[in-house]
């Protein structure tokens, strides 16, 4: 498909079913319901790693019902890293110590919940109905800020992993889509990087250690 041709199939990919993008946007609620309300840790990390399974579980659904194989490669990897923390991993959920890496990721994942590309409706529909859980780019939005929202605990693979694809992405949709909004994406994903680095021992950039602060 050329590049038209893939807008257009995002636009009726995001359109096909408000229901799904509404149900998604619960799981999100449910997501971060668990980061701050749940306190029972087992039922806590469920809730969460449930709620991001089902979010790149739904993408990669859509994309091998729709026929994008690229987006069903891509979202299959970050569906089996998630299944992976469910059923594997025994990892506690604890929220970010920094009120910035907090405030940072609820602007993002408000915008991938917001994101006002592709459906057709107003500002307070979108609000609702985005596309997330639907098309790649707000579901990666929406999945890195959960990640960093519980930066203390988050698996390093499964956090790598997304990152990566968040950069990927957010390249495609600005440079080679010309969809500007995702420019958050990659800003988002180059943001995480750094907090990421500056978790690895000895790591040298300056920079990064104050961005993450």
């Amino acid at each position: 498909m050329n590049e038209r041709e893939i807008l257009n199939y995002l636009e009726m990919l995001a359109n096909n079913s408000l229901w799904v993008n509404f149900s998604m946007h619960i799981l999100v609620l449910m997501a971060l319901s668990a980061i701050f309300v749940v306190t029972k840790e087992n039922l806590r990390r469920w809730i969460f790693q449930v709620s991001v399974s089902t979010l790149l579980l739904s993408v990669t659904i859509n994309a091998l019902v729709f026929g994008n194989p690229f987006h069903a490669v891509t979202f299959g990897i970050l569906t089996l890293t998630a299944l992976v923390q469910l059923f594997v991993s025994k990892e506690t959920i604890q929220i970010a110590e920094s009120k910035w890496i907090i405030a940072i990721a609820l602007f993002f994942i408000f915008m991938g919940l917001w994101y006002p590309e592709f459906v057709d409706g107003n500002v307070l529909m979108l609000l609702a109905v985005s596309p997330v859980g639907v098309i790649p780019c707000p579901t990666l939005l929406t999945t890195i800020g959960l990640l960093i929202l519980i930066m203390p605990s988050v698996n390093r693979s499964q956090y790598v992993i997304t990152i990566m694809m968040g950069i990927v992405y957010g390249v495609i949709g600005v440079f080679v889509f010309k969809v500007y909004l995702d420019i958050t994406l990659l800003i988002l994903a180059l943001y995480g990087s750094c907090i990421y680095f500056k978790g690895i021992p000895h790591a040298k950039s300056r920079t990064c250690y104050r961005a993450a602060e």
